[in-house]
């Protein structure tokens, strides 16, 4: 719902939302509820998605599965405690040191992190990140990797939709 009060709130001539098409219809009402225009365009991915036939543990109580990341990788976790134990454990265990994103980060730190991912001369090869990666930011990620398919809605524990996977994992090979 956030974006909705966002597009609702927006004074501008022409704004741009890039979604899957599973939106198409829900967007296309609102623009004509609001007397806006709607025009869609479609966008060829940079690169194939392809689901991994494994996962980087071998049984899911292994202990030390993040040893197997590589440069470029974004693990997804749904809570800050979550987020900084992965960091800890792949700073740990492999030369590789992490930026963090999630979305009560302020603005300017998350931008900051993004940057450092981004380049690859600043020494921050991996990414972990809660599902704010899927709201907008440019990032060089080569692969997602979930380190749950599970996660809080305010009220209780739940799984993931199809919607959900595919904006945080969309994320991948934008620009790789």
């Amino acid at each position: 719902w956030a974006w909705t009060r966002a597009l609702l709130g927006l004074r501008c001539k022409e704004i741009h939302v890039a979604g899957g098409l599973e939106a198409r219809e829900l967007v296309e009402r609102l623009a004509a509820a609001c007397g806006d225009e709607f025009e869609l365009n479609e966008y060829d991915r940079f690169s194939d998605l392809i689901i991994s036939e494994e996962s980087l543990a071998k049984a899911s109580n292994e202990k030390g599965s993040y040893k197997a990341v590589q440069p470029g990788d974004a693990i997804v976790a749904f809570s800050r405690n979550d987020i900084f134990a992965i960091k800890r454990e792949i700073e740990r265990t492999t030369p590789f040191k992490c930026c963090v994103i999630y979305g009560s980060l302020p603005p300017q730190i998350r931008t900051q992190q993004a940057r450092q991912f981004n380049d690859p001369n600043s020494g921050y090869d991996i990414l972990v990140a809660s599902d704010a990666i899927g709201m907008g930011l440019n990032l060089s990620i080569r692969r997602i990797i979930f380190n749950s398919m599970f996660k809080s809605n305010g009220e209780r524990i739940i799984q993931l939709d199809h919607s959900s996977v595919k904006q945080i994992s969309g994320r991948a090979g934008r620009r790789n």
